[in-house]
């Protein structure tokens, strides 16, 4: 009885869930729309989204929903492979042995780098422990960084640490960073004769500061200093262009902001470092130079639908423009930070508004983030996240309404109200 009722609500959920990928339009509305009416242009996209109507989501800071479009391919993907009735018996639909051009070709226009820098991974905290596991140096060399990392960007370094000796010293970054020469000036009075890496967040996890990757990467070059950066939440966010920063490596989940599928990530090695990276996860070619990037990517049989669905999310966001992207995720999140402050919020979002996008971090003392979290979504259908005590990290994706925001800070005003919080 068990097995037939998981078998009938399999079989309801996938039913559901074509459903709602047939009722979602086709195409991607026209930019002339977004010309004559922004609101209803963004209000059409919003229905690419699988996110229940009556829900609000507040936190691709953590992860995206793939839209319709992304979807398709993953299943379009699946439809093909599965068959197991490729042309050439010697191909097989598992990537993680060859080159997969057709995946990376895309993803280097997009990230500004060439198909030779770029490496197909899972996730940052793949691509960033290659980093760290990757880089020689002896026990006593030091890694730089801020103490607003991901644990997927520190811990690696961590583990090198403990393993093996070498020293990690952190910057401590003001919250809010109120302009780039702080940042510079922080880490330029770190660095010692010891310093052989400097890794950073482009966009910190914990306040959404969108650091000055290019001046901090010229530093590091300056002093011939390895500079790697963690690029999770900015694919898909904003323009970024790896050879414009001048980062010798970079590494990113594009399941956030370019709303990819989970499990789909790169990691970018500028071509004169290719050669100084040892590999993490070797099988064959791990010792080929002549692969040059493509060797990081050979990790083993791997889910090749996700790179369609990688190629797919790098598609819309092209045909919808990053300038339009990036634009209206400055627009949402200026207006949740200002809307945030009138009521009291602390603001740890810079007001450069260079060293901010769409993530508007505040702090609200006294309530107590888990409780406000958990009341939102399971009271109102509204989610957001944030860290204990009081820290909220709202995020805010191009197709969030305005009233969607409005919503959250009703819901807000009435939880203050209910707990007697001034």
């Amino acid at each position: 009885m068990a097995v037939g009722t998981g078998v009938t609500g399999a079989i309801g959920l996938r039913n559901l869930l074509f459903a709602q990928l047939e009722n979602a339009p086709a195409t991607l509305p026209d930019v002339s729309l977004y010309d004559k009416n922004q609101d209803t242009y963004w209000a059409e996209l919003r229905k690419q989204f699988l996110i229940p109507a009556d829900e609000i989501y507040l936190n691709n800071g953590t992860v995206g929903s793939s839209p319709a479009p992304v979807l398709r391919a993953i299943f379009d993907a699946y439809n093909t492979t599965e068959k197991l009735n490729q042309q050439d018996p010697e191909d097989y639909p598992i990537w993680g042995y060859a080159a997969w051009n057709e995946f990376r070709d895309p993803l280097a226009a997009f990230v500004g780098g060439t198909r030779d820098e770029i490496a197909l991974l899972r996730n940052a905290t793949e691509a960033n422990s290659y980093i760290a596991n990757g880089v020689d140096m002896k026990a006593g060399d030091e890694v730089l960084m801020t103490d607003q990392e991901h644990p997927g960007g520190e811990q690696p370094w961590q583990l090198r640490a403990k393993r093996y000796g070498i020293v990690i010293k952190k910057v401590i970054l003001p919250k809010p960073v109120q302009k780039a020469a702080q940042v510079l000036n922080l880490f330029n009075d770190a660095i010692s004769p010891r310093t052989r890496v400097i890794f950073f967040s482009h966009i910190t996890t914990a306040t959404g500061v969108v650091l000055p990757a290019k001046e901090l990467c010229a530093l590091a070059r300056s002093k011939g200093i390895l500079s790697a950066v963690d690029g999770a939440h900015v694919p898909g966010m904003m323009r970024f262009n790896v050879h414009d920063i001048g980062c010798d490596l970079y590494s990113s989940s594009p399941h956030k902001w370019l709303q990819a599928p989970k499990g789909s990530g790169f990691l970018f090695v500028r071509d004169e470092v290719i050669d100084r990276l040892w590999n993490t996860i070797a099988t064959e070619g791990w010792d080929e130079p002549k692969l040059r990037a493509e060797r990081f990517q050979r990790i083993g049989s791997s889910n090749v639908p996700s790179l369609w669905g990688l190629r797919a999310a790098i598609q819309m966001a092209n045909q919808i423009g990053m300038d339009r992207i990036e634009k209206r995720h400055r627009q949402l999140g200026d207006y949740i930070l200002g809307e945030m402050q009138k009521r009291g919020a602390e603001s740890w979002t810079s007001p450069d508004a260079a060293l901010r996008c769409a993530i508007a971090t505040v702090n609200v003392p006294p309530i107590n983030r888990m409780d406000l979290e958990n009341w939102l979504w399971k009271t109102h259908k509204i989610r957001i996240r944030g860290g204990d005590p009081s820290k909220l990290r709202l995020s805010t994706p191009y197709y969030l309404q305005k009233k969607d925001i409005d919503r959250f800070l009703e819901k807000f005003d009435e939880y203050r109200r209910e707990k007697k919080i001034a």
